[in-house]
């Protein structure tokens, strides 16, 4: 075992996403998002297609100009997780159970969508495509790999849309970006003075917490295309580029006065720095208009999660001597997500959906952590929208499944044997849209 080791979870790029809500534990697949549109939350691969609504453009920017005029759209999703994690102290035998804070974490958006002629439209949306959280008690079996994840991202997205003629459209825009990380753990102070076996679970009266805590501003590029391949068959492509960042903040720790007393000199407060990599995702869908009134569609997003795969934080002052670099390697792999989805106008004023998601994990079990509660996920999820006039109103609900995942021990990094099991979610979405 060596110290660089005691800290190697810093970092991992997950998080909260759009708002800074206390407690609970949030998730998708990786720490990517794909709750930007609530109709979208449903039926993804149609909106890659065609804009139904504003919110099309989180899919796809080049969907936009199905619509007419200017149009408004605001709207939430609000998530409730669950997730228990179980370890067996790999000292004493005995066995753990953890759980995540549950609460409710809510990601917003809003979508301006403006015709500008007979064939340019211009689009303005705010969002997050990335983001995800997780916090436990200071004083769960697992606390020196992890106490607390968030991380907070939003896009301004402004993008052009060229209706190039009746089957062919295309967009490019880019995104500033807003990312914030926050994290903490514990550190075994009394594991590193050998006054015990390092990392023990049990309770110490001598844990030092570590607080992690920076932020950047980053571009990123935007480019999509919609083409109807017949009267009834739409296809979609987009394309939202990788960014990389260098976040600059700062790293604190809370001592206890033992600690501090007999090491004044250890855990000062220090400036910190990283680079790290969101990666690129490819979009496509596929919609099909089966009847006057069914629409039938499928979409597939692919991840480079591979850059992912190690990460270095940067200590201005080293926390303990020869440790000024904290190290956290990932090695997680590329991911596909796929969705299926059913569209049914019931009659001018109201539409039924439903749609079935399928998220492949990118997470190698070589390095798992606390940080991500589970594995593959499978998400269920129904919706209703009522039009009258200028004005339309959704509504959408999902439920997800995350199966199971067996967790190898990595003392050194403080992670037990054991499983993440009855990993979940509730989601309920609702938006407002006006055209003008």
């Amino acid at each position: 075992m060596t110290k660089k080791c005691s800290t190697v979870q810093k970092l991992p790029l997950l998080a909260l996403a759009i708002l800074s809500l206390e407690g609970g534990m949030a998730y998708g697949a990786g720490f990517g998002l794909e709750d930007g549109s609530v109709r979208g939350n449903v039926i993804p691969g149609q909106l890659m297609t065609r804009g139904d609504v504003p919110s099309a453009m989180f899919f796809n920017p080049a969907a936009i100009t199905d619509l007419s005029g200017t149009q408004m759209e605001i709207g939430f999703t609000s998530i409730k997780p669950y997730a228990d994690v179980t370890g067996i102290n790999p000292y004493d035998g005995s066995y753990s159970r953890g759980y995540g804070r549950s609460s409710v974490w809510t990601l917003p958006s809003f979508y301006v969508t403006s015709q500008l002629s007979d064939s340019l439209w211009f689009g303005l949306g705010g969002f997050s495509r990335f983001g995800l959280g997780s916090e436990f008690d200071h004083t769960w079996a697992g606390r020196y790999n992890s106490i607390k994840a968030k991380i907070v991202t939003f896009d301004v997205n402004p993008n052009l849309a060229w209706k190039v003629n009746d089957r062919l459209s295309v967009a490019l825009g880019f995104s500033i970006r807003y990312f914030e990380i926050e994290l903490g753990q514990m550190i075994d102070a009394a594991g590193i003075a050998g006054l015990r076996q390092y990392n023990n679970p049990a309770y110490s009266p001598f844990d030092v917490r570590q607080q992690l805590k920076g932020d950047d501003i980053v571009p990123t590029v935007d480019f999509g295309l919609t083409y109807r391949l017949t009267d009834d068959l739409t296809f979609g492509f987009a394309y939202h580029s990788r960014c990389h960042l260098k976040v600059k903040g700062d790293a604190k720790w809370v001592v206890p006065a033992p600690v501090k007393a007999l090491a004044p000199m250890f855990f000062q407060n220090t400036d910190l720095h990283a680079n790290a990599v969101l990666p690129d995702r490819f979009e496509t869908g596929l919609a099909w208009d089966a009847t006057e009134q069914l629409t039938l569609s499928a979409g597939l997003t692919y991840t480079l999660w591979n850059l992912y795969d190690n990460l270095a934080i940067h200590l201005d002052d080293p926390m303990l001597p020869g440790m000024d670099t904290l190290e956290s390697r990932k090695g997680w792999n590329d991911t596909v997500r796929v969705s299926v989805g059913a569209e049914y106008d019931l009659n001018e004023a109201w539409s039924v959906r439903a749609g079935y998601t399928f998220d492949k994990s990118p997470i190698n079990s070589q390095y798992v952590d606390y940080l991500v509660p589970g594995d593959d996920r499978h998400l269920l999820a129904a919706g209703v929208s009522w039009s009258k006039e200028s004005w339309t109103i959704d509504l959408s609900c999902f439920y997800e499944i995350i199966e199971d995942f067996t967790v190898k021990a990595r003392p050194a990094n403080g992670v037990l044997k054991g499983s993440f099991t009855g990993a979940k979610a509730y989601a309920v979405g609702l938006s407002v849209a006006k055209s003008f």
